[in-house]
């Protein structure tokens, strides 16, 4: 067998593997999910978001302009919420989320819904921003 025969075979047997792991995330990753958009407060580096945007989920997809990246904003109580940049720890990649974890579709890293990071290469944790319930709005200090 010639070698680009040989590397081409290779290729498609690998595809063939993996492709089954790679489609139940995908998959996993379109679950309904509310999201907002939001423009930030660039004098006092905050935003604000109704806390309405939530409906009956306890996760929120927030995107506010002029980041680079989204942001997760997560329910724990009534009264208490937690924010994390989806930015990947390891090399700054966008990340994606399942029912279960957040996740770099480029190298593989896998974070839990605390931000800590559970599977290299990524070993530090997600930036978390302080949230605050105030008035039915969640203000988001940026900084």
């Amino acid at each position: 067998m010639k070698r680009s025969q040989f590397i081409k075979s290779s290729c498609t047997a690998c595809a063939m593997l993996a492709l089954p792991g790679i489609t139940a995330m995908v998959l996993e990753s379109c679950a309904s999910l509310p999201s907002a958009k939001v423009k930030p407060d660039l004098a006092t580096k905050q935003c604000k978001v109704p806390i309405d945007k939530f409906g009956k989920s306890n996760m929120l997809l927030l995107r506010i302009n002029t980041y680079n990246f989204d942001f997760l904003v997560i329910k724990n109580t009534e009264t208490e919420y937690k924010t994390l940049e989806l930015r990947c720890s390891h090399e700054d990649q966008p990340l994606t989320m399942s029912n279960k974890n957040i996740f770099c579709t480029s190298h593989g890293s896998i974070f839990d819904f605390e931000g800590n990071a559970l599977k290299e290469p990524a070993i530090r944790p997600l930036k978390k921003y302080k949230t605050k319930l105030s008035n039915n709005f969640l203000i988001i200090n940026l900084t």
